[in-house]
């Protein structure tokens, strides 16, 4: 049996790859043979926050956080010698479904920080990877948790986390970060359209579609209102949730709705397939 990595629809709830952000394991099948791999429990990555990954606060965008999640993901893989290339030689795909962050504060601009992650455990048929952005002294700036599904890349259908355990796939249920794992979101009745986003080429990655992180840019541009400030302003952001339920195409257009609570913004995306995303976000009153 063959892996790839890509990102296909299989039904709400279940869309969206993100090559290399939660797999690891001690060997892999190539044809009839293993190939032993070296991949530790865990990675982390030493980097910081450059000029073109901060908002006009000077502090680390979200969709950049996510963008660092899946980078780390994918340099965790490529130290083990699963590379892109060589999964996506083979027929098992595993789609983004839901991510939680918790937010305890961003790093700015030009700050050295640390992006670690591992993969936790399987739940029904979910995959569960952590994350974490650390300060220079090992102190948790960000936290977060992504869930994921495993599929057949060639008929869609959607497999037990089991058939990923001849791979060695290590878990570590015991060892957790300070973000809850990602739940279903139960939006309130309050919500109001807020405007349409075209998707445009810019937005989509090499599979043609709206790329994960992107969404959390969308969550930030439609921010309603509050006290006069526009969007993000002023704004101290203590986490956010995104459920990935159908992809979006370039040329499609996305209906936003939104409801404002005390310390809580709620956003879906609809398109003219369905429902596209939920989301929330999180921040100081």
């Amino acid at each position: 049996m063959a892996v790839a990595v890509t990102r296909k629809t299989l039904r709400p709830g279940i869309t969206e790859s993100n090559p290399g952000a939660f797999v690891s394991c001690e060997t892999f099948y190539k044809g009839d043979s293993i190939m032993p791999t070296h991949l530790q429990p865990d990675y982390t990555w030493h980097t910081k926050v450059t000029t073109y990954d901060a908002g006009q606060d000077r502090k680390l965008r979200l969709s950049a956080l996510l963008r660092l999640q899946q980078e780390v993901g994918e340099l965790h893989l490529a130290q083990g010698g699963l590379t892109y290339q060589e999964l996506y030689a083979h027929n098992l795909v595993f789609v983004l479904t839901r991510l939680n962050q918790v937010i305890h504060r961003l790093p700015v601009m030009g700050q050295e920080i640390q992006v670690k992650t591992w993969h936790q455990t399987n739940k029904g048929v979910q995959f569960y990877r952590c994350y974490q952005i650390l300060d220079s002294e090992g102190e948790p700036l960000t936290e977060g948790v992504t869930a994921f599904a495993l599929i057949e890349a060639d008929s869609h259908k959607l497999l037990r986390p089991g058939v990923f355990d001849q791979f060695g796939l290590p878990r570590q249920p015991d060892r957790v970060n300070g973000c809850p794992p990602p739940v279903k979101l139960r939006l309130p009745e309050t919500m109001k359209p807020a405007g349409e986003r075209e998707i445009r080429w810019s937005d989509t990655d090499y599979n043609g579609h709206l790329n994960n992180t992107v969404y959390a840019d969308i969550l930030c541009d439609y921010l309603p209102h509050a006290q006069g400030a526009s969007s993000m302003a002023g704004r101290e952001i203590t986490g956010f949730s995104i459920s990935y339920d159908r992809e979006a195409l370039e040329g499609d257009r996305l209906a936003i709705q939104t409801a404002l609570e005390p310390g809580t913004v709620w956003m879906t995306g609809d398109h003219d397939r369905g429902r596209c995303f939920e989301a929330c976000l999180r921040f100081k009153e």
